[in-house]
């Protein structure tokens, strides 16, 4: 078992947020949905942190590799949503704790990142996993308001939402120019998550909305999704690499940015009746490769013989 901690890769923190928010996106479809996933959330959370107290020269390493310096940060973004989780049952004070460090641990990744690959520039360190650190910070805004903090989540809107501008040219100039290796190949999952972060905090934190504004994320969201699909089924040839974790999160706030888009044009009194459909066939995939990446996971964290096909 101590052997299978140690092996477990740090881009497992992908997978555990997109059961996390896999849980929030599902509760009002199937009860109890958030309470099973925030409790295998946190369970594979434990096994993290245990990595990180035993074999803390394997996180130093980690945090020098422009890929997993980025996608670290995972980890950091599903804490904010676990400590939305806990409030109704361990009240204010040390949700809002969990929420502060999780805030602070997010940051010091993103300190890390800058001063190794930004200050540092070199334009083959940069993947779509580049977006997780600086599209991440969406998640302050995206939780806030369960602390009523939404002066905090607006600032965290805009901050990050300039960064992934950025961030999104650099990293879609990088693979216009330069290859990218088979097992990082499907970090281009991520592609699904940045702009569909910044809708959902826009939404959660920011008042009042901009109509151009929501919709034109909207629009972007659902492109990049489909693309992102279109290379998954391009990647099913290859074999499991822990970079499909890119396949969790992504997919899910993406399901998320079509739920939030919906309450938004109800309160303004418009209704699509197609983005029902759409939102019940994206929950579906959401499911099925969230469950796809998991149990890949977990057969290789604890060994579990595959069966053969």
């Amino acid at each position: 078992m101590k052997t299978n901690i140690k092996n477990m890769p740090i881009s497992i923190g992908g997978a555990i947020l997109g059961i996390t928010a896999m849980g929030n996106l599902i509760h009002d479809f199937l009860p109890y949905s958030r309470e099973l996933c925030g409790t295998i959330a946190t369970l594979l959370i434990i096994l993290v942190i245990i990595k990180l107290i035993n074999y803390p020269e394997i996180f130093k390493e980690d945090l020098k590799n422009p890929v997993l310096a980025s996608i670290i940060a995972t980890l950091s973004m599903a804490m904010m949503l676990l400590a939305n989780f806990i409030y109704p049952y361990v009240g204010y004070n040390i949700s809002i704790t969990l929420w502060i460090i999780a805030i602070l641990i997010h940051l010091f990744f993103v300190i890390n990142y800058i001063v190794r690959f930004v200050y540092k520039f070199d334009l083959t360190d940069y993947t779509a996993g580049s977006f997780v650190v600086f599209a991440g910070i969406q998640m302050i805004a995206i939780s806030a308001p369960v602390f009523n903090q939404e002066f905090i989540g607006t600032i965290a809107f805009w901050f990050s939402f300039i960064c992934v501008i950025f961030v999104f040219l650099t990293v879609t100039y990088r693979y216009l120019k330069i290859h990218v290796s088979e097992p990082t190949q499907p970090v281009i999952g991520v592609y699904a998550a940045p702009f569909s972060l910044c809708a959902v905090g826009y939404l959660s934190s920011v008042s009042p909305n901009n109509f151009y504004l929501v919709v034109s994320l909207y629009l972007i969201t659902k492109i990049l999704y489909v693309m992102v699909l279109a290379k998954f089924i391009q990647y099913w040839k290859y074999p499991f690499y822990p970079t499909y974790a890119a396949y969790t999160f992504p997919i899910v706030i993406n399901a998320v940015t079509t739920l939030q888009t919906m309450k938004y044009f109800s309160t303004i009194g418009i209704k699509l009746g197609f983005m029902q459909y759409e939102l019940i066939i994206e929950i579906i995939i959401a499911i099925l490769l969230v469950s796809y990446v998991l149990a890949h996971y977990l057969i290789n964290i604890f060994e579990i013989p595959r069966v053969k096909e």
